[in-house]
């Protein structure tokens, strides 16, 4: 990782804040390994527009900073990268849901005070779920958009969806609820997590199941439960979630330290790949992005190499699924990389982070699984 000299990451130690001076930062990533296909969906306009308008229609994103950071999402353009080939009007619903995830995520999760407060998102999250789960709840906070919104979206996958896709999106946001849940631990607690434990629940707090179950609504077709139970087919999902969160963590990387410049009271607690490798293995920052480069191209080759033991035996929803986890893999790198919710890191400084990246076709020397014994079993013997 390396930056321009308006940066601050250089090859400074991991953790040094960035001078409040420094009004852009810069990160150059090493290439990338991701030989997954790459598509953007035509209507990509089209379904940001009207993701806005109908966040807007609840009141929320309507002005400020907060218009801006809905707009530099690009919803459309992940989930289009996603599914580039889904019919728009069937992937509308997977595009609201993150227009207004992204807002929740935003105001109720990552940052701010409402990063320190536990409680509220407990107590918000819980009613969040009931609304989901249960059709036509009104519970505690009624009047709240956030809540209006989501009813909606209940309502709208329910008329779309079997009973087991909708029960499969509800448990997807019950993990990632729970994750977060974790993630507060650690900041209340102000300490970095173990490279294990972050190594296996980074899909969950990336809202890993959440975002993918509406891949099979907007499908149609419900994948047996017999396949998407399978453990190669788990493990498959498990890795592209964890790819693309990890990958995040990279091209979120510059947004965080400008934001952490300009906190009150600088945190040690670090909810990021490239600081926690430098903190568990006594790394500098260059080396410690290498390897998590180094770990996500070792992730990407093991995907590839595992989907294409299960393509031959799966059944057509299966496979469907499958080519929907290579677009995400790939898709949210290219999404990532150029989205305004990291080059934009307030709303209000439009370029205060820039970070580039390569892809490299050459491969990873070996596919054997990393020192990391949460996810050591993505390469057993299936």
């Amino acid at each position: 990782m390396t930056t321009t000299q308006d940066g601050a990451l250089g090859r400074a130690a991991p953790g040094v804040r960035v001078p409040r001076a420094a009004e852009q930062i810069r990160v150059v990533l090493p290439p990338r390994y991701c030989p997954l296909p790459s598509a953007v969906h035509p209507d990509t306009d089209r379904l940001n527009a009207r993701a806005a308008a109908w966040l807007n229609g609840y009141g929320l994103c309507r002005d400020g900073a907060q218009r801006v950071r809905m707009t530099g999402n690009d919803v459309g353009g992940f989930y289009g990268r996603i599914m580039p080939r889904a019919p728009a009007g069937r992937l509308q619903l997977a595009v609201d849901w993150c227009a207004l995830m992204f807002a929740f995520d935003d105001l109720h999760c990552d940052e701010g005070p409402a990063s320190l407060r536990p409680g509220d998102f407990a107590g918000f999250a819980t009613r969040l779920l009931r609304v989901l789960e249960a059709p036509g709840t009104v519970p505690d906070g009624a009047g709240d958009p956030f809540l209006e919104a989501a009813g909606d979206l209940a309502a709208r996958c329910r008329a779309e969806g079997t009973p087991v896709q909708v029960r499969r999106m509800v448990d997807g946001h019950r993990a990632w609820f729970l994750a977060v849940l974790w993630e507060f631990g650690c900041r209340l607690d102000d300490r970095t997590p173990s490279l294990d434990d972050y190594a296996h629940l980074r899909q969950h707090t990336a809202a890993g199941t959440a975002t993918t179950s509406w891949m099979e609504i907007v499908d149609g077709a419900e994948i047996p439960g017999g396949d998407m139970d399978a453990p190669a087919v788990r493990a498959l999902s498990e890795l592209a979630f964890t790819t693309a969160a990890f990958d995040d963590d990279l091209f979120s990387y510059g947004k965080e330290r400008w934001l952490a410049a300009r906190a009150p009271r600088p945190a040690r607690c670090r909810l990021n790949l490239v600081d926690i490798l430098a903190a568990e293995h006594g790394l500098d920052l260059e080396a410690a992005t290498a390897t998590a480069v180094d770990l996500c191209n070792r992730l990407t080759l093991r995907f590839v190499r595992l989907r294409e033991q299960v393509l031959p035996r799966a059944g057509e929803p299966l496979r469907q699924y499958l080519d929907h986890l290579s677009h995400l893999i790939r898709g949210n790198l290219e999404w990532g990389l150029r989205a305004g919710r990291y080059t934009d890191p307030d709303g209000r400084h439009p370029g205060a982070v820039r970070t580039t990246g390569s892809f490299t076709s050459a491969a990873p020397r070996a596919d054997a699984p990393p020192p990391i014994p949460s996810i050591a079993w993505w390469w057993d013997r299936f």
